[in-house]
């Protein structure tokens, strides 16, 4: 793809993203908020020591995976099935997509199996972080019991359950779509490359500004089964099969708006190049 069909291609991917954003982003924004409510009642009910002792434990939230499983679901649905039929248009194929959903959320769900509490888990740990650090600097200010919960339960802290719950959705949205992206591309029994598209725009990573940068990865293209290869500002590598990819650093993935497109791989006469069939036995 060029620049102006990369740009046009990213943009279509941004409207079916949007679908996602604004249904998931009230429901994680209300689990944060819970959280910071609910620490908040048990102080007024237990006290500051008792309350920060089952701190972890309080905030783990059984209703953020449950969000997640949710939407990495109907990620693998509307972006495999959208990057399938594309590329059986562009392959002159009739589509045919539904046998795959099953198989597509299958997989979503073996990930988060995986994945799902390392993700929480850092959610839980930032939330935590805040919250001690509002008792603490109300402890060094002498501020009371009461004053304390009034902080946590502030409108300034349910702004901040609003920032955090854009970073997430938005984080979320776009890793599970590129791992659906993938598997709708995978399930071609012809092969495809890929390539990464970025947002091209003043808010992409770039160096030196930022620690890595997704504007030299944009219209890299890459075989389908290889990694997107890159340097972070200090020289460390980073390797990604797609965006969001959950082997990269934190910091190449938080709050990116990167995607990945397929181009079908064909012979010097323009013909797709086909994969084995599963039954046809390979001898080297």
């Amino acid at each position: 793809m060029n620049a102006k069909q990369r740009g046009e291609y990213y943009r279509k991917v941004e409207r079916l993203r949007r679908q996602l954003d604004s249904k998931y982003y009230e429901q994680i924004k209300n689990s944060i908020t819970k959280q910071f409510n609910n620490f908040g009642n048990r102080i007024k009910r237990d006290g500051l020591g008792a309350a920060q002792s089952s701190l972890g434990l309080d905030l783990w939230s059984k209703e953020l995976i449950k969000v997640f499983e949710s939407l990495y679901k109907e990620a693998a649905v509307l972006f495999g099935n959208s990057v399938y039929r594309a590329l059986k248009i562009e392959a002159n194929r009739k589509a045919m997509t539904f046998g795959f959903n099953r198989e597509w959320t299958d997989q979503m769900m073996e990930f988060l199996m995986a994945q799902g509490f390392v993700l929480v888990s850092d959610i839980t740990s930032t939330t935590k972080r805040k919250l001690l650090s509002i008792v603490q600097k109300g402890i060094e200010e002498g501020l009371s019991v009461d004053d304390i919960v009034r902080i946590i339960k502030s409108d300034e802290q349910i702004a901040y359950a609003a920032f955090r719950a854009r970073r997430i959705v938005r984080t979320e949205v776009m890793r599970s779509s590129n791992m659906a992206s993938m598997m709708g591309a995978d399930a071609h029994d012809f092969y495809v490359d890929k390539q990464w598209i970025s947002a091209r725009d003043n808010r992409t990573r770039r160096i030196p500004r930022d620690q890595f940068d997704h504007v030299e990865l944009d219209g890299r293209i890459v075989r389908f089964d290889e990694t997107f290869d890159e340097s972070g500002k200090d020289g460390e590598p980073v390797a990604a099969m797609q965006p969001g990819d959950i082997n990269a650093p934190p910091g190449f993935t938080i709050n990116c708006r990167c995607t990945v497109a397929f181009i079908p791989r064909r012979d010097r006469n323009g013909n797709l190049i086909l994969k084995p069939k599963l039954n046809e036995a390979r001898i080297f």
